[in-house]
């Protein structure tokens, strides 16, 4: 569902973010994991780093067993040096 890194100028992991769980999702169930990932600077010196992997932390998420609709949940990441964002992901489950 999302990913979060934090890098040096030479696309270095400088920290490697924090996730707590605030809401957990109504219909299914959501995991971080620590693992080499692309990033997505937009502009600056660090959208060099996008060709390449570094290590972050991906958020992936499962929905229960039959389950079709919106669900949501919201996570609280830190990185170590003061930032700290609480973000709200929003997802609509369809079935296959």
């Amino acid at each position: 569902m999302g990913q979060s890194y934090n890098l040096n100028e030479d696309c270095t992991a400088a920290t490697i973010a924090n996730i707590k769980l605030v809401e957990a999702p109504a219909h299914g169930s959501v995991e971080f994991v620590k693992e080499n990932i692309y990033s997505n600077y937009k502009d600056g010196i660090r959208n060099k780093c996008n060709s390449r992997k570094s290590l972050g932390v991906s958020e992936y998420y499962t929905s229960n067993s039959g389950y079709s609709g919106r669900d949501m949940y919201k996570v609280r990441v830190s990185y170590g040096e003061g930032t700290i964002k609480d973000v709200t992901v929003n997802i609509n489950v369809i079935k296959n």
